[in-house]
């Protein structure tokens, strides 16, 4: 099992836009971030990268999501949702108040950060109507003796059956770990032989959609090792291609199906 190793590659991704505080006009900030790249190949990508978000945008996602927090679910298989004995996290999603961008709301600069990071990585040219909101989800370990840990079983986050890709699917995902805890929590890519450590501060980006439109065929597929002890705390943005304002992502369900032609049938 490969653990990270950065290549030692300085990424510059984009600019981020600040307001000029003798002049109260946009300016750009180029942001250098020091990447691991893990997996490159058109259709799979896996980066490991350096400081990409501050303490102060992972309290403001763990304050905007404490009122929602519930328990963490996963796909059924039949296009919803279910709760599995196996996970036993929180989550909360949050949506992005865009319209405060230009005051410096950190919520907004950190998902800014994330659309320049993906869209540069990918081409996909991604904007951000109609995509899901960020996630924090909030894992707690129990101790070395606990028979049942919190964990994530092996998953793919979007299609990754190496078919055509279904429009309005996700294609992307960046898990930024807020808190690490002390034992455990790995996320692992078990097809890949990649075993990513979180550490506060760092994010995990991973794509899997070629140019070709073919997905990739489980080479992203991964899981969250068992967290013993600590707290493990990671926001999640997931983005999808072929959703806009009047196709959301909440317009379909989790098998990329409209739910206005499921009531149809």
């Amino acid at each position: 099992m490969a653990e990270v190793r950065l290549t030692g590659i300085t990424k510059t991704f984009g600019a981020t836009v600040a307001l000029d505080e003798a002049h109260s006009v946009p300016r750009q900030v180029v942001v250098h971030h020091e990447v691991g790249v893990l997996l490159d190949r058109d259709e799979a990508k896996i980066h490991y990268v350096k400081n990409f978000i501050t303490p102060e945008e992972c309290q403001a996602i763990e304050a905007a999501a404490a009122p929602s927090l519930h328990k963490a679910t996963v796909a059924d298989g039949q296009g919803g949702s279910e709760l599995v004995k196996s996970r036993k996290a929180m989550q909360a999603g949050i949506s992005v108040p865009w319209d405060k961008e230009g005051d410096g709301n950190p919520i907004a600069a950190v998902s800014r950060r994330i659309y320049d990071y993906v869209n540069d990585a990918t081409g996909y040219n991604l904007e951000e109507a109609g995509q899901e909101d960020i996630m924090s989800i909030q894992y707690e370990g129990r101790g070395l003796d606990d028979d049942e840990p919190d964990r994530y079983r092996p998953h793919c986050d979007g299609q990754c059956d190496g078919l055509l890709f279904k429009p309005s699917g996700r294609v992307a995902t960046m898990v930024m770990y807020c808190e690490a805890p002390s034992v455990g929590g790995a996320t692992n890519f078990r097809n890949v032989g990649i075993h990513v450590k979180p550490e506060a501060g760092t994010a995990v980006f991973f794509s899997y959609l070629g140019s070709d439109f073919i997905t990739d065929n489980r080479l992203t597929e991964h899981s969250c090792c068992p967290v013993l002890e600590g707290n493990k705390k990671i926001a999640v943005q997931w983005l999808r291609m072929g959703v806009d304002e009047e196709n959301p992502w909440s317009s379909f369900n989790t098998l990329g199906v409209k739910y206005s032609e499921t009531l149809d049938q």
